[in-house]
């Protein structure tokens, strides 16, 4: 009886040795008095969301048709900043960035673009040498004042792209027969050297001149439209025109 009570008791001690020495199940040891354990899962996979790249600005052709959507343009010979614009459908190019025209040798046709300006002619109607300029927007807007023939409105204070700018409206005398003048549709009002290009005032159409300071230099955007211009295309041109943001 006593072996069998020394027995238990052994049993009894050895139970209760083992319980104080063990750790609950699940429970890591090693953090048992740690008062913000480890987790005891494992660490999750870091992912990644695969991010499509953003589409490319559309490319302005040399000539033929402008893709719509936004344009993004460098400066060149035609603009001292870069630009952006978003064309709509329908319009095309004969003189590469940034020129637009619709219909274009057609009733109704208009067109825009941004150049520099450096010289206009002493008669429009013979637009057979240029006459040098200064270079500050009231040379160019006091050189198209007094530049003979043409009829010019009051030049008046506008924006465009984001900047002040001078806007003229310029036209071709009513009854005024262009057909004898150098350019026969209508009349030569200046020459850009650096981009190598004119500005021919159509004998039934209408010229809005912009002159804008950017950055110290002169930048010029003009658009033209014909009598028999659409609303729906002058409110394209219009869409254009709001477009713009000048970098300066």
């Amino acid at each position: 009886m006593l072996q069998r009570k020394l027995r238990n008791i052994g049993l009894v001690a050895a139970v209760l040795a083992l319980a104080a020495c063990s750790t609950p199940i699940g429970q890591n040891p090693s953090t048992t008095n740690n008062p913000f354990p480890s987790s005891t899962l494992a660490p999750a996979t870091p992912t990644t969301t695969a991010t499509a790249d953003p589409p490319a600005d559309p490319e302005w052709p040399s000539e033929g048709p402008i893709e719509p959507g936004t344009h993004h343009l460098a400066p060149s010979e035609w603009s001292v900043a870069g630009l952006t614009l978003t064309i709509p459908e329908g319009w095309e190019t004969e003189l590469g960035p940034p020129t637009g025209i619709k219909h274009p040798d057609r009733d109704g046709e208009l067109a825009f673009y941004f150049v520099t300006v450096d010289r206009i002619f002493s008669d429009p109607c013979e637009g057979i040498e240029g006459e040098k300029i200064g270079p500050s927007v009231g040379d160019l807007v006091t050189a198209l004042v007094e530049q003979p023939v043409t009829e010019t409105s009051e030049p008046v204070d506008t924006t465009l792209g984001g900047l002040p700018a001078t806007q003229i409206l310029l036209t071709v005398p009513a009854g005024f027969d262009t057909t004898e003048c150098n350019a026969s549709v209508g009349l030569q009002i200046w020459y850009s050297q650096p981009a190598d290009k004119y500005l021919v005032a159509l004998a039934d159409g209408t010229v809005a001149i912009y002159i804008l300071d950017v950055n110290g230099e002169r930048q010029v955007f003009y658009t033209q439209h014909q009598v028999g211009t659409s609303a729906n295309d002058l409110d394209e041109m219009r869409i254009i025109q709001e477009s713009i943001h000048i970098d300066a």
